[in-house]
């Protein structure tokens, strides 16, 4: 005889399903990923009792409910009770009579839970999805019992924001894994370097963004592979980069149209380029990030984030945080410190990545900064572009390889000084004329 019922309602559910009908509506992944981390603790409750049932509705997201309760009690057969879902309380009754189990877990739906709770239990709270209720029932499913114990259903909001960003990132992983293979296709070209650089960037930068949240040793694994490729392939960026610069000083004039300088500077990336493939190709870089892909399509969280979720909230509180930190160092950045300005770039174009990519969760206001992000970086990305190009110009020319172009690498340095120059005056001039306004700001903040 059924001495003790425990009724449970269904874990939050899709609101339509594939086919229209409602009995293949399914969890959320929310409502599922809710109802994993609360069932252990409270089911938990029953104590070591090896005689129990776990009964379901058909409904599908009734069965995946009940998946997870079974999980949680050792059970592993789950019996379909049509009663359940047709919510005939005389047939769930008569069943409950005809059961041996000394402890039934009946997963349903409302209003039929609420109903079936108040007339065992006399009164009972209502059932929001998920809430379980345990029912003593010492004279059997005919007699009235007493409400051993009450769990409301968990929240399933801090586990919506949490599903998106996961997603966020597998796309961004995915991403990456088909700008390595452009690249490794297309490796003379420097859209394909620009675009797989930045893919890597991206996921880099969401990594370090969730790097408080998410379990240690993956976050470190990923970011190893990560800074790997992008340090591996920085300089013939570089080169890229330089070479951009050369084309325009032959198109504006200051580098003659028979000048040797593209030819060699094509010659020197062709040999970078091919270093870059053979070590990517020995590292195994594309299988590597396949791997790294699957691992951020499962991330893993540490334990605190994997029992509650994170809120909304907890993202942006995250998000303010490190762009107030950014804001401050771009406040009083020395722009003719080389190091400190390629740093104010770097952390300005994360936090540009962050924006653009979790603006669904950060919501549309921190979204939108990544427009103002962009071109502040866009403008420390020209001052540090000059100045590599410079530094880069002035190696090239005691290379044997640029023999006979050194006096016009000599002309790419002096110009990239100027731009340097000209772009430091202009950034610390606008400073100047904005400083008065900050001030003035926080006295009547005060």
């Amino acid at each position: 005889m059924v001495k003790m019922l425990v009724l449970v309602r269904h874990g939050a559910p899709e609101a339509t399903s594939p086919t229209g009908s409602d009995l293949d509506r399914r969890l959320t992944d929310s409502g599922a990923r809710s109802l994993r981390a609360a069932y252990p603790r409270t089911f938990a409750l029953l104590g070591d009792n090896p005689s129990v049932s776990v009964w379901s509705s058909p409904a599908v997201r009734a069965l995946e409910t009940a998946d997870v309760v079974a999980a949680a009690v050792g059970v592993e057969d789950i019996e379909v009770r049509q009663s359940l879902y047709a919510q005939d309380g005389a047939a769930f009754i008569a069943e409950l009579e005809a059961s041996d189990a000394p402890c039934v877990i009946a997963v349903g739906h409302a209003p039929f839970v609420d109903t079936m709770a108040a007339r065992l239990a006399g009164s009972c709270p209502s059932f929001g999805k998920g809430t379980v209720a345990a029912i003593d029932l010492p004279e059997g499913p005919s007699g009235c019992g007493n409400l051993r114990w009450y769990v409301a259903g968990p929240e399933c909001a801090s586990w919506e924001e949490l599903a998106i960003v996961e997603r966020v990132l597998a796309e961004s992983a995915d991403d990456l894994v088909g700008c390595t293979k452009a690249f490794l296709k297309s490796p003379d070209e420097p859209s394909a370097l620009l675009e797989f650089r930045v893919a890597i960037r991206r996921v880099r930068s969401l990594l370090q963004f969730l790097e408080p949240w998410q379990a240690k040793k993956q976050n470190r694994r990923c970011e190893h592979i990560l800074k790997e490729l992008q340090v591996a392939s920085a300089h013939l960026r570089a080169l890229d980069i330089l070479s951009e610069a050369v084309d325009g000083l032959v198109e504006s004039g200051e580098l003659g149209e028979n000048c040797l300088l593209p030819m060699a500077c094509a010659k020197e990336r062709a040999l970078e380029c091919s270093s870059l493939v053979t070590l990517m190709h020995k590292r195994h870089a594309a299988k590597d990030l396949k791997r790294l892909a699957r691992d951020l399509g499962c991330l893993s969280w540490k334990s605190k984030v994997a029992e509650r979720g994170l809120t909304a909230e907890d993202f942006r509180a995250r998000f303010d945080a490190e762009f107030n930190e950014v804001d401050e160092d771009l406040f009083g950045l020395d722009l003719r410190d080389g190091d400190a300005v390629y740093v104010a770039r770097r952390d300005t174009k994360e936090m540009r990545y962050v924006a653009e990519r979790l603006g669904e969760v950060l919501g549309p206001e921190r979204a939108q900064m990544s427009e103002a992000l962009d071109e502040i970086q866009r403008e420390l990305g020209a001052l540090s572009d000059a100045r590599s190009n410079k530094q880069l110009a002035e190696e090239c020319a005691k290379s044997p390889r640029f023999r006979g172009v050194r006096a016009d690498l000599g002309v790419v340095a002096r110009d990239q000084a100027e731009v340097v120059s000209a772009i430091t005056s202009g950034m610390e001039r606008r400073e100047a004329d904005a400083r008065p306004a900050r001030t003035t700001d926080a006295e009547d903040e005060e």
